[in-house]
């Protein structure tokens, strides 16, 4: 969590206008925890992980399209 928070702190981004990309639980726990969205292409195959975006690939265009609707 101390790395998602020292990042968005560094940017000057608010939480909910942050989006953490991770493939693994550890890490998704840690962008909850510091109350980010989380886009997820998981790494290992079949992996059931929280998130609010979930995809293949990190350029899907459906990504951006998600993205943009956070406002």
């Amino acid at each position: 969590m101390q790395q998602h928070v020292a990042w968005r702190w560094g940017l000057g981004a608010a939480p909910k206008r942050s989006i953490a990309f991770e493939d693994s639980a550890t890490g998704i726990s840690s962008a909850r925890a510091a109350g980010l969205y989380v886009a997820v292409e998981p790494s290992l195959p079949g992996a059931i992980l929280d998130h609010d975006w979930l995809g293949t690939s990190l350029a899907a265009p459906e990504l951006l399209d998600w993205a943009r609707e956070l406002g």
